[in-house]
């Protein structure tokens, strides 16, 4: 036997929550319709979309208004200057990848170890895009991080031979997109031994 009072029965509460969580999520109000009625001596919460609504909210994104100082630039290069942002927004998050450039956790505590530690991150993602810029040169469109893990996969090993008293690094046969990473810094593996 239920002893306990049924939830969402009064319907000035149910209206300040549902207010409360449109607020939360940046979200107007007149979306949803929400309603508390009888039926057979029993309340239920109805909950309905108003397509009108939503629809019309939806119109209004995905809309950007540009504003720029730089009344010498042509309407295109401004447009093509706003569309290129994404690789900055890359940028910033490639500084908070864990494999390729850390620059969180700092672990550093004065000031000129601080400003290295930043410093290097950004060589870091210098280089990063330096390589991602060769490989697009070379024709091939992957990211600089998609082409280190395909070289982490590039096994070397040290053989000796009965003939020899020193061992000799030896690299494995590259797979396909190894040899074109490779190929666009000029280098080849021929005989196991990396050449120009």
């Amino acid at each position: 036997m239920r002893t306990q009072k049924a939830h969402w029965t009064d319907a000035d509460r149910i209206e300040k929550h549902y207010a409360e969580a449109c607020e939360r999520l940046h979200l107007p109000k007149n979306l949803y319709e929400v309603a508390l009625e009888k039926h057979k001596h029993k309340k239920q919460l109805l909950f309905r979309k108003n397509y009108y609504r939503i629809d019309r909210y939806l119109e209004k994104l995905g809309k950007n208004i540009l504003v720029t100082d730089l009344a010498d630039w042509s309407t295109d290069h401004i447009v093509q200057a706003s569309l290129d942002r994404y690789m900055v927004e890359k940028a910033f998050r490639q500084s908070k990848d864990d494999d390729l450039v850390s620059l969180f956790p700092l672990r550093h505590w004065t000031d000129s170890k601080i400003r290295c530690h930043i410093f290097t991150c950004v060589v870091a993602l210098t280089y990063l895009r330096l390589i991602e810029i060769r490989l697009r040169q070379a024709g091939l469109s992957i990211s600089a991080s998609t082409a280190m893990e395909n070289m982490r996969r590039l096994h070397s090993c040290l053989c000796w031979t009965a003939s020899k008293r020193s061992a000799e690094r030896m690299i494995e046969d590259p797979t396909q997109i190894q040899a074109h990473i490779l190929a666009a810094f000029g280098y080849k593996v021929a005989g196991g031994v990396l050449r120009k």
